[in-house]
């Protein structure tokens, strides 16, 4: 499944409403439409600067792993209807030791898209492979600096050696397994934003499929707390079109904001379908507190909660309600 592609439909059609119809039109065909997002382990080994791991108070709230006899529970109740799978969304999902069922019961559910979200630094080839055999399509790996010094800088613990590494090794792999997408994310500050003109002097070696520039968010009380734009903004727009001029070259997907002025999060129309599609799992959390996801499926709750009728309302609601349902979102272009 190119969900890239997808991720472009919803930016094409700006019609909200549409969106809404469309999303209605999928669910009442009994066609998937939600995207999970599962942290299996509330943990990281790294402590990255930018995260909410380096948040003395969050990471005291922050624990638990998921029962690994629940997972069957998670595919029946909400894999039948995912179109993706994103295992790892703000931890490190392969500190979690049973992340191979998980992978198991996506595929049993075929989901058509598979990925994982990690900082890499614990990543081999066995298991690689493992995971790949098991439904993975998509590797997703975390970036916060382009040369050593600014790596372990801005991602503590972790180890620039071991990254590249695991770049050689999901690169390698690709020669076996060339569906396997690589994607790196590359989220920036004052402090590294410059670099990114080196990426393809140091990077431009391994299969990438896939670049996500993303401006560092708000995650707390972090231990890095420069959340200024003023150095970048003047030299944002040049450098994004020199990286998407080679990513153009190579064929490769690029996610960055088009312009300066998207660098903030704003109320965004392309965000309105998220309330009925974005599906976040964690071991102490279930999207929908009233989701009896350990008795009940997607279908069963949609069917209580009256899902449907509620997309077809949205879909004739005022222009008020309609500004509601947006939520505060990056706008990035896919490329």
């Amino acid at each position: 499944m190119k969900v890239y592609s997808l991720l472009k439909l919803n930016r094409f059609v700006k019609n909200p409403r549409l969106k809404l119809l469309g999303l209605f039109i999928l669910h009442q065909l009994n066609r998937r439409y939600l995207a999970v997002h599962f942290d299996p382990v509330n943990a990281c080994n790294l402590r990255c600067k930018m995260c909410y791991f380096t948040d003395e108070d969050y990471i005291k709230k922050l624990r638990g792993t998921f029962d690994k006899n629940e997972i069957p529970l998670l595919g029946k109740a909400v894999l039948k209807n995912a179109l993706k799978l994103q295992i790892g969304c703000g931890t490190e999902p392969t500190l979690y030791n049973d992340l191979e069922d998980i992978f198991k019961i996506a595929k049993h559910y075929q989901v058509p898209h598979i990925s994982l979200t990690t900082n890499a630094n614990l990543l081999t080839e066995e298991k690689l492979k493992i995971w790949i055999q098991n439904g993975l399509n998509e590797i997703i790996v975390s970036l916060h600096g382009i040369y050593q010094d600014t790596y372990e800088n801005f991602m503590q613990k972790g180890d620039y050696h071991k990254f590249l590494n695991s770049l050689q090794i999901i690169s390698n792999i690709k020669e076996q397994y060339p569906d396997l997408s690589l994607r790196i994310n590359y989220t920036f500050n004052e402090d590294n934003f410059n670099e990114l003109k080196d990426f393809f002097k140091v990077f431009g070696t391994y299969k990438i499929n896939t670049l996500q520039l993303r401006p560092i968010q708000k995650l707390g009380n972090t231990s890095y707390q420069n959340f200024d734009m003023k150095e970048i903004i003047p030299v944002y727009e040049d450098t994004i079109k020199e990286i998407k001029e080679v990513c153009k070259k190579k064929n490769i997907t690029l996610i960055a904001a088009s312009s300066a002025k998207n660098l903030i999060s704003t109320k965004n129309p392309q965000s309105i379908i998220y309330n009925y599609t974005y599906c976040y799992i964690s071991p102490t959390d279930f999207w929908h507190k009233d989701f009896d996801w350990k008795n009940e499926t997607y279908n069963e709750y949609a069917t209580r909660k009256k899902i449907s009728l509620k997309l077809l309302q949205n879909v004739f609601a005022s222009s008020k309600k309609i500004k509601s349902l947006q939520t505060d979102n990056l706008n990035y272009n896919i490329n």
